[in-house]
């Protein structure tokens, strides 16, 4: 687990969440140990490459009461544990890949849980577990059937089908089989002997697949190099073993008595043997419902959940201003009731006094002060005369050029006092006027 630890580290350093993706991985070492961490390149839809962790190895699946190991490989995305990963069906040589619901011609994976993946709901952990349960239903991969030489024939021994008639089952190594059904394990995955195709130098990974040595010798290793024994090649005589043989009677008397001595009579076993078939298949389908009604009931818990802790956020948020526009107002009527209380205080003052003269009451603090007030009523005093010359213009009560003269004239007083405004504001240290 160090080396792993070590390995992710480099490798997730261009990830967005390396920390996540890396308990994330690490989690899924403790559960499925023959999962291996590779960093490789790869080529999306458009053409563009991209380096990529990927986790390359097999998955256990109990399918009809053995155990089967499942060839997959899972890509983690740069923007991982947000964005879902993809996951393919990786087979070796002598499998090949059975489509359906879950898996396309391609190999590809699409489920539900990668569909409405959502942190921190989903993980990769989940999503394996789910695979194996969704893989014990329907394999996506079955037996490729190979040309092989007729075998010998032994007394007593029902005969297999020809490997170009798929329509029959095909035998497995360890146990009997379909062509429908994934390569069985009778040794934990890997071991010295077992393995997945090695393509990577990192450490610790293991070099090519061999089927297990326990039961029938019956195929060919994984890598592509003949089996020592077992079926033969369309260039090797067939050779059986004593204990092959040995094999093949003790299943072909165990078959004819299940079968009522050679006959086709349906016996109480036959029927039994349906019913719990039939009973098995009913369960497992009614898990499935059970188990898709609860993780869409969980759907709908964690989206009112979400929900919940926005409008809870929203609301603090909305107490916070309250609170503090709330303390702005106190403020301003601590504020409006003094400026009340001063304005009545004036206004009773004033009701006492005589009538004020307006000059009068109006007193500047100093001599410049008192020109700049002198100088901006003038000026406002001419724009009026201004406009009232130009009222009587419109009325034809003055003539055109003594209208001209007179407004000449103002303007010239209202542009001097203009220039000596703005020179006692620059000495005022006021703004200048817009």
């Amino acid at each position: 687990m160090s080396n792993y630890e070590q390995f992710l580290k480099s490798s997730l350093n261009k990830y967005k969440s390396p920390d996540v993706t890396k308990r994330d991985v690490l989690s899924v070492f403790t559960t499925f140990s023959d999962l291996r961490p590779k960093l490789d390149d790869f080529v999306f839809n458009d053409g563009t490459r991209k380096s990529l962790l990927q986790l390359d190895g097999t998955i256990p699946v109990n399918y009809k009461g053995a155990v089967y190991n499942i060839p997959i490989c899972i890509w983690i995305m740069d923007t991982h544990p947000y964005n879902p990963p993809m996951v393919f069906v990786k087979p070796t040589p002598t499998m090949q890949i059975k489509s359906g619901r879950n898996v396309d011609m391609n190999g590809k994976i699409d489920l539900p849980y990668l569909r409405e993946w959502k942190y921190p709901n989903s993980d990769l952990i989940g999503m394996i577990q789910i695979l194996t349960i969704v893989f014990g239903e329907e394999p996506p991969v079955y037996s490729r059937q190979q040309q092989q030489a007729p075998p010998i024939r032994y007394p007593n021994q029902t005969p297999y089908p020809p490997a170009g008639n798929s329509s029959f089952p095909m035998p497995m190594p360890g146990m009997g089989g379909t062509s429908n059904t994934p390569y069985p394990s009778n040794t934990p995955y890997p071991s010295s002997n077992v393995g997945y195709p090695q393509t990577s130098s990192y450490p610790g990974q293991y070099t090519g697949y061999q089927p297990p040595t326990t039961g029938f010798q019956g195929y060919p290793n994984y890598s592509g190099a003949p089996a020592s024994s077992g079926y033969p090649g369309a260039n090797n005589p067939p050779a059986y073993s004593q204990s092959q043989a040995t094999n093949y009677q003790s299943t072909s008397s165990t078959a004819s008595n299940y079968s009522g001595s050679g006959t086709n009579t349906v016996t109480e076993e036959h029927l039994k043997a349906s019913l719990l078939s039939a009973v098995e298949d009913k369960i497992k389908w009614r898990l499935k419902e059970t188990f898709a009604q609860a993780q869409a009931e969980m759907d709908v818990l964690y989206k009112t959940q979400a929900d919940l802790l926005k409008g809870k956020d929203k609301l603090e948020t909305m107490i916070k201003d309250l609170e503090k526009e709330k303390s702005e107002i106190g403020a301003n009527i601590i504020l409006l009731k003094q400026k009340d209380g001063e304005v009545k205080e004036t206004l009773s003052r004033l009701e006492n006094q005589d009538q004020i003269n307006i000059d009068d009451a109006v007193v500047t603090t100093a001599p410049l002060y008192r020109q700049l007030l002198k100088a901006f009523a003038e000026e406002q005093a001419i724009e009026d005369a201004i406009y009232y010359l130009s009222e009587a213009l419109r009325k034809d009560v003055i003539d055109l050029e003594v209208f001209l003269k007179r407004v000449r004239e103002l303007s010239r007083k209202q542009f001097m006092l203009r220039a000596l405004i703005q020179k006692c504001r620059e000495k005022a240290g006021l703004p200048p006027l817009a």
